[in-house]
């Protein structure tokens, strides 16, 4: 017997038929004896949906308002995955985070955890219950709804991993674990067996979609061994480790992005600090982050950002540092790739990339040890992006 923490994404709980499936999944586990601890996120498509709705009614929704909204989804989740469970003879109690004393700092949205009371968990796995947890949620000092940030469901799993001592901590999602790219893009991409804490770290933090980099972060820290793979799949998927193999090449994967634009602004006074404030206050992730200071009182800026989410704040953008702009420009329908790594300064590989793109395509780049990024404009982006991972890998 063995404590195992298990988080599913929202596309394996996305409807009855997949909550019955995990439910089964869940099953195999819990009748050979071990303990279970199961975080789920919210089904996918309902954060999103349970957003929208709020900003039909405010472009900034209040942040207290907005996490007791979004922290809806993951209770709809918890407590159909009980009713499942039950209705296939397995004892599963729902728990939400202020009934396991998930306690956090009070910033909602992106709320910090600061502990885990939990005996009532420990009382249910003595009494062999299988333990539903509402993930991505927390509960402040002052009893609060806090949310943790998109993708804090693999936050939760990695932290109730630690408090309750599991002895694996397994994340279920709809791919078999981590690629050398995307393989619905590329063709050649290959599963990543085994991957370290720094490695998976860079690669999300270039693409957020592979997994929230807090929750890396947290692993790394505590020293949390833990596996990603597909909910459904054979495969044993990547697993997360402090030590990994050393790949010759010092490239572990491709990342890219579309639908960029790049706003390019000069300015009569320094103003960068105040636009990325403006846009981490809207939740909007930006990139390519440029600041020089010319000769007198004259500064040019330029970040890169999703097109719809600059549309959608353009207005405001605008009314608000127009009184600074001597000059604004954007370019549209850009893309990004960033070949991801370490040691990537001493890799003969990377200046062999620059053969492959078009000179002309280059907007931006930037080169660091743990990357190469490209902010491009090409005809074909999916060849290109298809031609970098052969000559890497």
């Amino acid at each position: 017997m063995v404590r195992i923490v298990q988080k599913y994404g929202g596309t394996s709980v996305k409807d009855i038929d997949c909550i019955l499936s995990v439910a089964n999944k869940i099953k195999e586990f819990y009748v050979q004896g071990n303990e279970m601890i199961v975080v789920v996120s919210a089904r996918a498509g309902v954060t999103d949906r349970l957003i929208a709705d709020a900003k039909k009614l405010s472009v900034t929704p209040n942040g207290r308002e907005l996490d007791v909204l979004l922290c809806t989804g993951e209770q709809e989740t918890v407590a159909l995955l009980s009713i499942a469970l039950d209705a296939i003879g397995v004892q599963a109690t729902s728990m939400l985070a202020f009934q396991i004393g998930l306690q956090t700092c009070s910033s909602h949205g992106n709320a910090r955890i600061k502990n885990i009371h939990g005996a009532n968990v420990e009382k249910l796995l003595v009494e062999k219950n299988v333990v539903i947890v509402a993930g991505f949620q927390g509960i402040s000092e002052d009893g609060d709804l806090t949310t943790i940030g998109r993708g804090g469901s693999d936050l939760t799993a990695l932290a109730l991993a630690h408090r309750f001592h599991a002895d694996r901590c397994e994340i279920y999602t709809d791919v078999n674990g981590v690629y050398t790219g995307n393989p619905r893009i590329i063709q050649n991409a290959k599963l990543i067996e085994e991957i370290d804490f720094e490695s998976l770290l860079w690669l999300s933090f270039f693409d957020n979609k592979i997994m929230q980099d807090r929750s890396i972060a947290f692993a790394q820290k505590n020293d949390i061994s833990f596996t990603i793979s597909h909910t459904l799949g054979n495969s044993t998927g990547t697993r997360v480790t402090t030590t990994t193999k050393h790949y010759e090449s010092c490239i572990v994967g491709i990342t890219s992005k579309t639908n960029l634009c790049l706003v390019s602004c000069k300015s009569n006074e320094d103003v960068i600090c105040k636009i990325l404030t403006f846009f981490e206050d809207h939740g909007v992730a930006i990139g390519f982050v440029k600041h020089r200071h010319f000769d007198g009182d004259t500064f040019f800026d330029e970040i890169s950002l999703d097109m719809l989410d600059f549309a959608s704040l353009s207005g405001k953008f605008s009314e608000k540092f127009r009184p600074y702009f001597l000059d604004l420009h954007t370019v549209e329908n850009l893309s990004r790739i960033d070949i991801v790594g370490t040691n990537m300064q001493s890799n003969p590989k990377i200046f062999q990339i620059f053969d492959i793109i078009p000179q002309q395509d280059i907007l931006r780049s930037e080169y660091g040890k743990h990357g190469l990024s490209f902010l491009i404009k090409p005809e074909n982006y999916k060849n290109l992006l298809n031609q970098i991972h052969d000559l890497v890998f």
